[in-house]
């Protein structure tokens, strides 16, 4: 790969980074030259990777040297060489913690770019998730378990209803916060959570419809409510991964590639859960790098119930819904009892 060149006047001079690096570590970089190499950096993890390599190596020869030295400067007489065996591994153990340190910190220096990228992705996720347009998800369940925590029978959550399965359960949005989930029950009849603008609702398969001013009201029996990743509101739940998460860009299957056939290109994020926050242990994001309009979605080990569950959303139309799609009216005949709680 060529270096990328700076223009002054009219006449393009190639930077030689290596000579850059080499400099660095040297201290001998102008302001001006420090900022090149950043930028450069910056530019491509490629980069990124080959400055890390030549820190860890520069690293590891002046730890080297420093250990020689060290042994250099000890006068070793005849009465004292047992002591001197047991200073040798302590200095080798020192040094190698501060070879250990200073690489640790380079990575995370180095890691920085990489970090930066996939926020600046996530925010536009999250901005296009925030757009008007009507998109239908279905819901395929990956696995599912009982943490230990809730094997025992007199648990809270063991005593309350089961939840309808969300196997095959269909999710239609519209912007950041309005939703239609349809589930089925054990007999095969649908149960469906709703939200608009102004309420929340739900109508089950027998007994009045309810509804509420209150727009999280049922929404709490869904996945990932109670750990602030809901997956009806994509909007919400984007924004918990900007500080419970650590975000990384992945490569894309072959598989994905191919069945990509708009000619477009899509990437993939990863967001591991970082200690002491609660949500899916991990959650994968696959979106169109155009539009960052999301393709799919997959959350690994998050609460729904007792249960643990590991699920699939999908992207399967994208449609305009009639204007009262998102009212509880739409989805019910005239003689079903309305009641507001």
């Amino acid at each position: 790969m060529h270096p990328p060149k700076i223009i002054r006047g009219r006449h393009p001079v190639s930077v030689n980074y290596e000579d850059l690096i080499d400099r660095y570590f040297d201290d001998s970089l102008s302001s001006e030259q420090l900022a090149q190499l950043n930028e450069w950096i910056k530019s491509d993890p490629k980069n990124a990777r080959q400055f890390a390599s030549r820190a860890m190596l520069h690293d590891r020869l002046r730890s080297e040297l420093a250990v020689a030295d060290e042994v250099a400067k000890v006068v070793l007489p005849s009465q004292s060489q047992s002591m001197t065996r047991r200073r040798w591994p302590f200095a080798l153990a020192s040094t190698a913690c501060a070879v250990l340190l200073a690489v640790s910190l380079l990575w995370q220096a180095v890691d920085a770019p990489s970090a930066s990228a996939a926020m600046t992705e996530l925010n536009r996720i999250i901005e296009a998730s925030k757009m008007s347009v009507d998109r239908t998800f279905v819901i395929s369940v990956l696995d599912a378990v009982v943490p230990p925590k809730h094997q025992d029978r007199r648990s809270p959550e063991r005593g309350r209803p089961p939840k309808p399965s969300l196997e095959g359960a269909v999710l239609d949005v519209r912007g950041p916060d309005q939703f239609v989930l349809g589930r089925k029950t054990a007999t095969g009849e649908w149960f469906i959570t709703g939200r608009n603008e102004t309420t929340s609702w739900a109508i089950r398969p027998d007994g009045p419809v309810r509804y509420s001013d209150d727009l999280a009201e049922f929404a709490r029996d869904l996945p990932g409510h109670e750990d602030g990743l809901p997956i009806n509101n994509l909007s919400d739940g984007l924004e918990a991964l900007r500080t419970a998460y650590d975000l990384e860009l992945a490569s894309v299957s072959d598989t994905e590639s191919s069945a990509k056939n708009d000619g477009g290109t899509i990437r993939r994020m990863i967001a591991r859960k970082k200690p002491g926050f609660r949500g899916a242990e991990r959650i994968e994001i696959v979106y169109d790098d155009a539009s960052g309009q999301i393709s799919e979605l997959r959350f690994d080990q998050m609460s729904y119930g007792p249960q643990q569950i590991s699920l699939k959303m999908t992207a399967v139309e994208e449609q305009a819904f009639p204007e009262n799609y998102f009212d509880h009216s739409h989805h019910h005949g005239p003689e079903r009892v309305v009641e507001f709680e």
